[in-house]
């Protein structure tokens, strides 16, 4: 997929995400659309719109409708119950004939931001759906209400039930926190959604059989203090996805467990935290009767390996820059010169965008910036450079089953010499029995780069879709290897890259990849990342034809990229 003309703007960046299962593969995609494909990743569909498959345009005039996509897609696929697909996404209390999320929910409107959650029907992707919808003001005491922003929602599943997390702002009248209220997590009753049941009863009451445990945890203390009182707030609190249900952890009542950063300030850190929720097989109860037997608790990991990203921009290889060249002429606010110079890639900040559980451990990984040591350089002295590299922890639970106590059990950063890596994700699920059933995982990545001071692998890479393998063992890749799924072709050419020069900019990438592991499969892991999937065209090409041909929009020319690899 593209950012090319979806419903009516150019959108940056893809915000792709994907899930995988019986027999079909789904890629979604920023602002609103959905592709499937077979196990062999021959297309099955075409581009589906989330307006139409959540009935966003039917929404009627009653409850300000028609509603529209707000993009922040996430989706997995849960083979309990038959097996059902859930997909996730942004969705305003405004049409697109005013500007869409932008001229509602987006635009700071009361009332305006909801969370759209569709579930299948049944285990076909291009089925029926059941559509809900949770209103991000549903709780009119909360600071910020009701201009209340669910952003970067993400989610995962247990045996019970359907975790949601999104961290929430305030776009008008202040927050916990600066306008930040922390994250914010749901545990739905996965068996009322997977059986299509309503939240609500023909007479307008909550449905008793329709549960959900809810934790604001921008009211828990940090370490550091809490949220209203030193602006130190939990962030990024991703839920794990499992593959399937040999996966579930079902001690304590049913378990699902989540991954946080813990550099609240920017100034990087050697800690992170792992939540737990316990007792969700109470979600079941009629009413949620035994529902105050469910517990969100966490444990903090001091010294590990540090991390810090905050602002860095990965770098990338030098090519042709139509737009950037014609920035002025294509409208770009704020630009005092004829052109614009090429920025940098946007790397995700230091917070987990993926989190996967399998074979007892939590795998999550984060952008860093790593400092690359090389011989040989001037003099003979080693020479060093800072760049953009992934680190990633295993938290093990087999303690936390008997005694509830987590543990870290591996950890190491993954760099590419001379080069960046951007928004890594990893999935986990597959043995291999000739290393003694050791649990293997992938971890997929943008790689990028312009090849350090020398000009390594001949100028570097243009933003292009990689991973590497790894298992709960191998401290790192497995023999130190990246490989590279989809080479890009072109520099970044979006208009997120340059508008505002100079005034400041803030080029997007990203906002996340993903990653899935496919069980019963022999090992198949599927993923996606953001890439240039062409070459630009030259200035006086671009001019007179901005689509360079059919292979971009004049305003944007990523692409994304969809592989499997045997874990």
């Amino acid at each position: 997929m593209d950012g090319t003309g979806l419903y009516g703007i150019t959108i940056e960046p893809g915000d792709q995400g994907i899930c995988a299962g019986n027999g079909n593969v789904l890629e979604s995609n920023n602002i609103g659309e959905l592709r499937v494909y077979n196990t062999a990743l021959h297309q099955t569909s075409g581009d589906i719109s989330l307006d139409s498959l959540m009935g966003l345009p039917s929404i009627p005039a009653s409850l300000g409708g028609p509603w529209s996509s707000g993009g922040d897609i996430s989706c997995l696929y849960d083979y309990d119950h038959g097996g059902h697909w859930f997909i996730t996404e942004f969705v305003s209390n405004s049409s697109w004939a005013v500007g869409g999320p932008f001229g509602g929910c987006f635009a700071a409107v009361a009332f305006g931001c909801f969370e759209g959650i569709a579930v299948s029907v049944s285990n076909n992707p291009l089925g029926a759906y059941n559509v809900y919808f949770l209103n991000a003001n549903y709780n009119s005491s909360e600071p910020g209400a009701p201009y209340l922003l669910n952003d970067f929602a993400k989610i995962g599943n247990t045996r019970d039930a359907f975790l949601l997390f999104y961290d929430e702002f305030a776009l008008r009248g202040g927050g916990i926190a600066g306008g930040f209220n922390g994250a914010q997590e749901f545990a739905f009753d996965k068996k009322a959604m997977e059986l299509g049941f309503p939240a609500v009863t023909p007479a307008g009451g909550p449905n008793p059989y329709f549960t959900v445990a809810i934790e604001n945890m921008g009211f828990l203390a940090t370490p550091d203090g809490t949220c209203a009182a030193v602006g130190a707030c939990w962030y990024q609190v991703v839920p794990a996805q499992s593959p399937d249900p040999s996966q579930y952890d079902n001690s304590h009542g049913g378990s699902g467990f989540l991954l946080a950063p813990l550099d609240f300030f920017g100034f990087g850190d050697t800690r992170i935290a792992a939540f737990a929720w316990t007792g969700l097989s109470n979600l079941n109860s009629y009413g949620c009767a035994t529902c105050s037997s469910i517990k969100f608790s966490g444990t903090l990991f001091s010294g590990t390996l540090g991390y810090f990203e905050l602002g860095q921009l990965g770098a990338q290889k030098s090519g042709p820059i139509p737009l950037g060249d014609n920035c002025v002429a294509f409208g770009l606010n704020g630009t005092p010169v004829a052109s614009c110079p090429e920025n940098g890639i946007e790397t995700s900040g230091d917070g987990f965008t993926q989190v996967s559980y399998a074979g007892g451990q939590i795998w999550g990984a984060i952008s860093t910036e790593v400092n690359q040591t090389f011989s040989g350089g001037r003099h003979g002295s080693p020479s060093a450079e800072i760049h953009i590299g992934a680190l990633y922890w295993a938290v093990g639970t087999s303690s936390f089953d008997l005694s509830g106590s987590l543990s870290i059990t591996s950890q190491a950063y993954v760099t590419a010499a001379h080069e960046d890596l951007e928004f890594p994700s990893m999935a986990a699920g597959g043995t291999h029995a000739q290393d003694g059933g050791n649990l293997h995982a992938i971890m997929t990545f943008t790689l990028s780069g312009n090849g350090g001071p020398t000009g390594a692998d001949h100028g570097g890479f243009y933003p292009s879709t990689a991973y590497g393998r790894l298992t709960s063992t191998s401290s790192g890749l497995l023999s130190k290897v990246i490989y590279i799924a989809d080479k890009g072709q072109s520099p970044q050419d979006g208009f997120t890259e340059y508008q505002g020069y100079a005034g400041g900019t803030r080029p997007r990438w990203g906002d996340y990849s993903a990653a899935m592991f496919l069980p019963y499969s022999g090992g198949t892991v599927y993923f996606a990342t953001g890439y240039i999937q062409s070459p630009n065209c030259n200035d006086t090409t671009f001019l007179v034809d901005p689509s360079c041909g059919g292979t971009r929009d004049p305003f944007a020319n990523w692409g994304t990229s969809v592989n499997f690899a045997v874990a």
